[in-house]
Parts: structure tokens; sequence; C-alpha cells
């Protein structure tokens, strides 16, 4: 994913703090890059999601997730974290940037990570960019002395911010060929900007104080067409994708800010909230799926992550996923193309996975012995159908009776092989680096003589 939220240094979680009611430029205007990050009856009938937990992460720190199904972990105490990636496949692995209060912020689908170090304990945090297997870059500044990066896209241009020689925040995109360039050149106020997401084709947002103002502005910025205002004062854009869907948070009528998603086409969309007041959007994958947090009443005010989708809108992820503890409360998280979310909570991290069904049907039975009979398996979950290609076995009790491709969520395999008798078919699918392996109800083929 091109977007992610958070960053894992003391610095980012004072600024997070800075957003339960209104912003102010002393709030922001050290480190917000990282503060745009952190903000961290139904219709769902039943379980979605599967829970994995992420062995060894530490509880309310960033998280992110690419399509592979790698999560950038930040593991460690308040004032040292170290930034890991892990999947269920390979488990954890360290990116070997051994400097203090190291945070890891995104990770496009090649595997790169960017996010911002301390490389001699001085406080001025420096942008980086880690590409497995050739190491670390260190990106520099606009001039100044700190950057930190928050979005890294596939083509592997970086964004986020930097002081410049005067001392300014302003917002950059960094590439390998041209080096960092400033998003806001004519920017002089206290609270300056911050770069927060890029997509493919390198459409930037974010945020920035205009000359003279107090408040934010949400931005959009293209090579051709420069910066673009979204929304009114206080609308800050998080995310967007490669639609060039954004989202973010905007203020509403009562004075409180919910999430929300916006299209050149159709403008701003109001998403919602869990119940409170308040809530955020903070990622939001190809297939407009959207991921953020909420109050869920204005009595306990516990914070929930949410999902919402085109077809079922905003859902508790507490419920959804069956994160029982009643007061776990979200920091972060983040969606992938494949509906797979990486969520951070004051419990612990995890990967909720998209629970997929299997029904097989036969088109004969009972049949008799020598007769050609289709098993037809179709699988499903909220995300879909797994990906066209992926292998599912037809098992006769302990043994595979055939194999097939799935094409659009649905597999045949034809036999007349089968023995008289009852046979207990079963369809099994073997999961990928997404998906969790599943199997079928028993179908029961009787075959007579």
């Amino acid at each position: 994913m091109r977007r992610v939220v958070g960053a894992s240094s003391p610095a980012a979680r004072r600024a997070h703090r800075s957003f339960d009611r209104g912003i102010t430029v002393k709030n922001l205007n050290r480190i917000a890059l990282v503060a745009s990050l952190l903000f961290s009856g139904f219709a769902f009938a039943q379980t979605e999601f599967t829970s994995v937990k992420i062995p060894g992460s530490t509880p309310n720190s960033t998280i992110a997730i690419n399509n592979d199904g790698t999560v950038v972990v930040n593991i460690g105490s308040v004032d040292a974290y170290q930034v890991y990636v892990w999947n269920r496949d390979s488990g954890s692995q360290n990116i070997g940037l051994s400097v203090a209060n190291t945070g890891g912020v995104a990770i496009n689908n090649g595997g790169d990570v960017v996010g911002a170090g301390d490389p001699d304990n001085s406080a001025n945090f420096q942008a980086f960019f880690w590409q497995p297997p050739d190491g670390f870059d260190w990106l520099g500044t606009l001039g100044g002395g700190l950057s930190e990066a928050t979005g890294v896209n596939d083509s592997g241009a970086v964004v986020g911010l930097s002081y410049n020689g005067a001392s300014e925040q302003h917002a950059f995109m960094w590439t390998a060929a041209d080096g960092m360039q400033d998003l806001t050149p004519d920017l002089t106020s206290i609270g300056g900007a911050t770069a927060t997401a890029i997509n493919s084709t390198n459409q930037v947002v974010g945020y920035y104080f205009p000359n003279g103002s107090l408040n934010t502005l949400g931005f959009l910025w293209t090579q051709d067409g420069g910066l673009q205002d979204l929304g009114v004062p206080g609308t800050l854009p998080f995310a967007i994708n490669d639609a060039g869907t954004v989202v973010g948070q905007m203020p509403v009528a009562n004075g409180y800010r919910h999430a929300f998603s916006w299209t050149q086409s159709g403008g701003f969309s109001d998403l919602g909230t869990l119940g409170g007041e308040e809530s955020t959007a903070l990622s939001v994958n190809n297939q407009g799926w959207i991921v953020g947090t909420s109050m869920t009443t204005n009595k306990n005010g516990y914070q929930h992550g949410f999902v919402w989708t085109p077809a079922e809108g905003m859902q508790d992820v507490n419920i959804v996923a069956k994160l029982t503890s009643k007061d776990q409360q979200t920091y972060s998280l983040q969606v992938n193309d494949s509906g797979v979310i990486a969520i951070s909570t004051n419990k612990a991290s995890f990967i909720l996975i998209p629970t997929m069904t299997v029904k097989v049907k036969s088109s004969v039975n009972p049949s008799v012995v020598g007769q050609p009979v289709t098993f037809t398996a179709t699988m499903t979950s909220l995300a879909g159908a797994p990906p066209d290609g992926e292998m599912v076995q037809f098992m006769d009790g302990d043994t595979v009776v055939g194999s097939a491709t799935l094409t659009g969520g649905v597999v045949e395999f034809t036999t007349s092989s089968l023995s008289a008798g009852r046979h207990s078919i079963v369809a099994e699918y073997s999961g990928d680096a997404n998906y969790l392996d599943t199997k079928s109800a028993k179908l029961t083929q009787v075959v007579d003589q």
C-alpha cells in the first residue's frame, strides 16, 4: 500500500495527542509529519475476519501492510523502537537500522520501507528509505536539520516533510533520479506543510498552514497542476488510492471531525462515526475499502477501528473481527488490496484476514459407477474470491482425487472413477500470502452399481 498511518517516536505520540480537540501551530510546528499519521445491530451477520496476532509487536505503535501481506512493525520501548517486517510465511526480520528512536511508517509492494530515524541522537530525525536487499539510504533534507518520510509508492517515490534552510517545514517528494523536491516552495507559515501519501501516478496528498493562517488546509499535488486545495480549513487528508480517492478527517457542523472520502468528480462524503462524535479515515485501498478510527459513544470514549466498504458502509472492526476485549482501542491501521487489515491496538498488533468460505456441490447425486460427476467448489469472502489461478484440491477422505485452478472464485473437477459406495468429498484451499487455508463441509457422494 502507498500510505500508512503513524510513526513511533515520542514526538509522534505527543503530536497524536494534539488532535484530540483541534489543531494548533504549536502542536504541529515540529513534528507535523507523524501527527498527521497517528490517528489514531450490524450488517455483517457473522465474523467476517480472522485475526492473527503478530508476535512481539509493541502495542500502540505504527503499523502498515502491502499487497503481499508483509507488515511493518515497530518493536521496542518508548525511547528505542526498531523497525521489523513480518509476514505469516517468513516471520520477523529486523531491517537493520540500528539507530535510536526509529519508526517505519510505510511499505510498498516491492517491500521497500520508509520512515525516520535519529542517527546521532540529536532529536533531528532523518527520513530513510530501505530496500531489500540493498539496505538504507538517508534522504537528506531541503536544507534544514530535519526530515521524515511518510509514504512511498511502487516506483520508489517517497513523500514526507522536511525543514528548509530557513527552518520552515515544507512538504517534499523524493525520487532516486531527482532527489528531494520541495512541493510547497512559497510557504513561509510557522505551521508549514506535510505530505502524507502518494499513489502510483505520483499524486500527493497532505496538509499545510496557508501563510497568515493558524489552521490547516488539505491539498492534492500533481507535477502538472501543482497544489490544489481540498476542503475547508481544518481538513486533513491522510491517504490516496490509485483512482485518486482521498480519505482523511474534516470538520463537521457540530465542531467535531469526521472521516471523509473525496473524489475529483464527486467531492466530499462524510463517512460518519461508530456512534461517537469523531472519526478519522487513515487508509484506502484500490477496491474503495476505507479503514480508520472512530469514537464508539460519547460516554465511555472508546476508540475502535472501522472498516468502510461501498456495500456495507462503516462497521466496527472489534465486532466483525471479534477483537473481544471490551476496552481494546485502536491506535493505527491500514488495509491492502486483498482486504487484509493490519491493526495496532492498546493490547497488541494483528492482521485481520477476510474469512473465506468454500461450498462444494455435485452435478449428479446419486450417480452410478463409471458415470462422470462434476464437483464445483465456490469460494467467497467479504473481499471477494482468491486470485484466479490458485489451486483447490478435491479430497475423498484422505485421498486427493483431483485438483483445478480457480477462475472468478469457482473451480470444477470431473471424474468418472468413483467406486460404488459413499464418498466424503471436501474441497480444500491451501491459502496464499494474504488468505488462510480453508475447506468446505463434507459432501456425501453416493455411487450406485
